[in-house]
């Protein structure tokens, strides 16, 4: 933390006209409409996913120049589990954006540098962002990692018959979904959520969501112009025939919502697709290429990494988006 307070204290200065520096909470505006402008996303959608977390999880990277923000990056610290499911320190990288106008000056490389040093004086393992430029993040010692996802087709018209106890919650009960969320199995690679995050991050992440919950299980879907996802879900130990109820539950909701394509992050990875096989005529396998990776600790080499990324319980699962 001394690192990053010297850091502070000269605000990293480039030059007279330019200067690096941490963003004020003040600066939400600004950040938006630079956002917005080069990434292409709605206001509304960066709020909830990148600022609603309490400020000691996120820092944003900002360089000034002509009295405005012209490039951002934003760094999260999380507590993810590792291949034996213990807690570890990442850090993930979000809103790397500068203006056209001030492109091909280094000052994305800046922002990033700055972003490591910060997570190597937390003491992070590794380093995680999603990207579609990879060759972007490559230079910078960032590596792809495949992730693999599940997709069928649920035919127009049909209603799939769902004898479980899970249904729509509508609103969802936080609290409820929060002991439900608790009591689940875990995985590597899945997030270890605080009280911060219950109370800052999920009621945000949920808002546009639809959640399914039943006596001890439950399922988040986000839905979007060409698909369903089944984001997360949850039980107390992995049961093949609760999944199948997940499952069942929301493609009969999707027939009545007149959606037929549903893609399933499924950490329970060769029974997940054998519950699919049985329920629909085919099963594609998705490859997600946004995935990438750097380690930061000594302890973490990317052999290692690519070791827990690919174990069968990780490979299907999805993280929060950061």
């Amino acid at each position: 933390m001394r690192v990053f307070a010297k850091m502070c204290e000269n605000r990293y200065e480039l030059s007279n006209e330019f200067k690096l520096r941490i963003a004020e909470e003040n600066e939400l505006q600004a950040l938006l409409e630079l956002w917005t402008e080069v990434l292409q996303a709605s206001p509304d959608e960066f709020t909830s996913m990148y600022w609603s977390c309490a400020p000691v999880k996120r820092r944003t990277f900002v360089i000034e120049c002509d009295s405005k923000i012209v490039s951002s990056a934003q760094l999260y610290i999380l507590t993810l589990r590792d291949e034996n499911v213990n807690a570890v320190h990442v850090g993930g990288i979000a809103n790397v954006a500068t203006l056209p106008e001030y492109r091909h000056r280094g000052f994305a490389s800046k922002l990033i540098k700055a972003a490591y040093d910060d997570m190597r004086a937390a003491g992070c393992s590794w380093s995680l962002l999603y990207t579609g430029i990879p060759s972007f993040f490559e230079q910078f010692g960032w590596r792809p990692i495949h992730r693999n996802f599940l997709a069928v087709n649920v035919p127009n018209g049909q209603v799939v018959d769902s004898h479980s106890d899970i249904v729509v919650q509508n609103p969802p009960d936080l609290e409820r979904l929060r002991m439900m969320c608790e009591a689940s199995f875990v995985s590597p690679v899945s997030q270890i959520r605080g009280e911060l995050d219950w109370k800052y991050k999920i009621p945000q992440r949920i808002v546009n969501k639809v959640v399914f919950t039943g006596e001890d299980s439950y399922a988040i879907v986000r839905v979007d112009d060409s698909h369903v996802t089944l984001e997360e879900w949850g039980m107390p130990v992995a049961s093949i025939l609760k999944f199948q109820n997940i499952i069942e539950s929301v493609a009969s909701w999707m027939g009545s919502q007149q959606q037929n394509r549903l893609v399933v992050t499924a950490p329970i990875m060769l029974e997940a697709r054998q519950v699919l096989e049985s329920m629909f005529s085919q099963v594609d396998e998705l490859d997600e290429l946004r995935a990438m990776v750097r380690p930061i600790s000594r302890s973490w080499p990317m052999s290692r990494l690519v070791s827990l990324f690919s174990l069968p319980e990780a490979r299907f699962l999805r993280l929060d988006r950061f």
